[in-house]
């Protein structure tokens, strides 16, 4: 990891004389661009017209179905890390009480695991395949010099074959089959330009190539969803950020404009809804009850420890700090939405005894032993805590 940061503080050392131009020269409203031929896809996290969206899924929802538990599963980053996620969902399976969630989301490694976990212990072999047959191996093998002029130390490529390995027709159809039963699967990224979070909504992009029945729109879909789970995943300065073509209606705007996304993590530690929905009281006639389960791939509480008085030792401790404030304080609004809302709240993330394991710990060994912690809790009776850490 010492390396990687490295080239890191070497790449922004020199990155005024590195950096690389783009094309677009002015920054557009971006709030009714969206995917070419996918309207409707994705929804800033600073929307005013969220909760209005929202109700009226619900409700055309409960008008097919009735009204319904509202059982949610919201998954974190944590880069390697998330081998922890994948063997408690898969111990989960094996202790026989994972319910089928309304609602999945992920940002960053938990983008990765969301998909997996949408579709159930189905795809649960899939799931522990991605996480430990070696083939994440691949993500830690740093670009070396190269690295200086682009804008990742870490190789993309490798990133986005990894999704593509998963990610097929196959799943996106078996996405696309849920999302019609009213079951949701959002993930979220990062506007750099716009500095918000992105909510993306995988099931209406794969539904949308499976009505169609075009080969090609199913071929856009699949390109679309990989390169979303990409960016979710691409921690800035570690991976490349991935650019999104978009496009807007309205006359004169530029299109396509592209946008720079990253990790999702950046904006959204994880999220059941955005930050400024937590105060929004579900109207009672929607829902009937729920779980709300939160899946921290890492660990939360503070470690106290001496921080060595260099650049990249206080970089890298002031980055988990920042990231396990943002953490504890987005599950306390969590929890207090919950309790208005009459739905339970649950988390559980790695001990603080557990010393494997780390965010750029990519190789299998490190990464099988991580999954195996996660399948003993997930299996076992001390799985869920029912209140989260003080801040």
């Amino acid at each position: 990891m010492l390396k990687h940061l490295v080239l890191i503080v070497m790449a922004f050392s020199l990155s005024g004389c590195l950096t690389l131009e783009r094309p677009e020269s002015n920054y557009p409203l971006t709030a009714a661009y969206q995917p070419r031929g996918f309207p409707n896809v994705r929804f800033s996290a600073t929307d005013p017209d969220i909760p209005v969206r929202l109700e009226a899924d619900a409700r055309r929802q409960m008008h097919l179905n009735g009204r319904q538990r509202f059982d949610a599963l919201a998954l974190s980053g944590g880069g390697a890390d998330g081998a922890f996620g994948a063997g408690v969902l898969v111990g989960w399976t094996e202790r026989g009480d994972r319910p089928t969630f309304r609602m999945v989301t992920g940002v960053s490694t938990g983008a990765l695991i969301a998909p997996f976990a949408f579709l159930g212990s189905a795809y649960d072999q899939k799931l522990k395949d991605a996480y430990t047959s070696g083939i994440a191996d691949s993500l830690a093998k740093s670009r070396g010099l190269m690295s200086l002029f682009t804008p990742g130390v870490l190789d993309s490529h490798a990133l986005y074959d990894l999704v593509s390995t998963y990610v097929d027709e196959t799943m996106i159809r078996d996405i696309a089959r849920e999302h019609e039963t009213g079951r949701r699967l959002i993930v979220g990224t990062t506007n750099l330009d716009a500095q918000t979070g992105v909510l993306w909504d995988i099931g209406e992009i794969a539904a949308i190539a499976v009505r169609s029945g075009s080969p090609q729109k199913m071929t856009d879909a699949r390109t679309l969803i990989r390169q979303v789970l990409v960016a979710s995943s691409s921690v800035p300065g570690a991976f490349a950020p991935v650019m999104i073509d978009v496009e807007s209606p309205a006359p004169g705007a530029p299109n396509p404009f592209r946008e720079m996304h990253v990790d999702g993590g950046v904006t959204l530690p994880f999220f059941i809804l955005p930050e400024s929905m937590m105060n929004w009281t579900v109207p009672k006639d929607l829902i009937s009850g729920g779980h709300i389960y939160v899946l921290i791939n890492g660990k939360i509480t503070p470690q106290p420890a001496i921080t060595p008085y260099n650049a990249l030792h206080i970089m890298g401790r002031s980055l988990d700090t920042l990231t396990k404030a943002q953490a504890r304080g987005t599950l306390i609004g969590l929890n207090a939405f919950g309790l208005r809302n009459g739905m339970e709240v649950s988390q559980v993330s790695l001990p603080d005894t557990f010393i494997e394991g780390g965010m750029l710990a990519f190789e299998k060994d490190s990464m099988r032993r991580v999954f195996y912690y996660g399948y003993q809790l997930g299996a076992s009776d001390k799985l869920w805590k029912a209140e989260p850490p003080r801040d």
